[in-house]
């Protein structure tokens, strides 16, 4: 039987089936990630990340995308809706990060341990502002690095890895690649020097990076996704100099649909992902490394030597064990925090440098 050491698995509900429990067990995935049918109170979502723990050996990171505002996993189990990325473009770094610090609190008391987060994409006016959604720090590069940087503090001072995302940028995407998929329309000069910026100057700042499903035919040629093309993953591990691990986005979108959901896992590996998400059906996980492992490539040595390094920074982090208490009290103090964050403030201006 196949092991599934490169992907990071979705469930299907607030609790384990006796067929996911069983594939933790056989499979020993890298991770799972929690979406909102699968957490249902803090109470809940502590114990089932207690028993996907329990489950297998060596235990799975526990990963979620958690950005505040219209991706904002947590904050329904805090009874808050923490903030968007686009609102708090304007209310100063010092907001930002602290943003990040208490989403990340949440996120490490809940028991996970790496944030799919921040967005490093820009909002473009007419195409990524509406697909984006209020998910992107600003229009301008030098804009998005400092949030950026200052969001990556918030998460490692909360004790949570993280993973900048979606590379090369998304912001001129005509359409959601969770529907289908999108083709960025730009000169490579004009892409790196500002959709890629941000990821340039923040990458070696991140745990990881994401690679989204968007095409670029000024990188490429041709409109094959990014996650999928070797071109792509050049740029970011060659003119970057990125050496750690890479994600692919989420291999059920839309963008993908042309492709059988075992291809879409193949393709990805050799283009260069070290970890595959797949969170959609037990069967698309189960399909996804049985392929990896015919083509010889579940046990590649260089991603697993990655995501060796990942697991050793999730570790270096400490556990705080969750208890009804302590979630009140961070419940409290958030909800201060929003109160503040509500009232009239003059923004701090920024007076750098931060270490890239």
């Amino acid at each position: 039987m196949s092991l599934a050491p490169r992907l990071v698995v979705g469930l299907e509900g607030p609790g384990l089936t006796p067929d996911e429990r069983a594939f933790l067990s056989e499979r020993r995935p890298l991770g799972v990630i929690l979406f909102p049918r699968n957490l249902e109170s803090a109470t809940q979502a502590a114990a089932l990340v207690q028993e996907i723990r329990a489950a297998c050996d060596p235990s799975p990171l526990l990963f979620v995308d958690q950005e505040g505002g219209p991706v904002d996993r947590i904050g329904p189990l805090l009874g808050v809706a923490f903030p968007s990325a686009g609102s708090l473009a304007d209310k100063g770094v010092d907001r930002i990060q602290e943003c990040a610090y208490l989403m990340g609190r949440a996120a490490r008391l809940l028991g996970f341990d790496v944030d799919f987060a921040p967005v490093l994409d820009l909002s473009q006016p007419g195409t990524g502002a509406v697909v984006l959604a209020g998910r992107c720090y600003g229009f301008h590069a030098e804009d998005v690095v400092i949030a950026g940087m200052v969001f990556l503090h918030g998460l490692a001072r909360a004790g949570v890895a993280s993973c900048v995302k979606h590379f090369p940028g998304l912001g001129r995407g005509p359409v959601d690649s969770h529907v289908s998929l999108p083709v960025v329309d730009a000169h490579d000069v004009d892409l790196m020097v500002t959709d890629v910026a941000p990821f340039t100057k923040l990458a070696r700042a991140a745990d990881g990076v994401m690679v989204g499903h968007g095409a670029y035919p000024g990188f490429t040629g041709d409109e094959t996704p990014a996650s999928l093309s070797p071109r792509i993953h050049a740029i970011l591990r060659e003119r970057i100099g990125w050496d750690g691990v890479v994600y692919s986005d989420d291999l059920g979108m839309g963008a993908l649909s042309a492709r059988s959901h075992s291809d879409r896992a193949l393709e990805a590996a050799r283009a260069g992902c070290d970890v595959l998400v797949v969170s959609g059906s037990l069967a698309e996980a189960v399909a996804a490394a049985d392929r990896l492992e015919e083509a010889g490539l579940s046990e590649d040595p260089g991603p697993l030597a990655r995501i060796a390094a990942l697991r050793r920074r999730a570790d270096s982090f400490p556990r705080t064990p969750f208890g009804p208490e302590a979630w009140d009290a961070l419940r409290a103090e958030v909800e201060s925090w929003l109160a503040e964050l509500a009232k009239p403030r003059v923004s701090r201006s920024f007076d750098g440098p931060f270490p890239l």
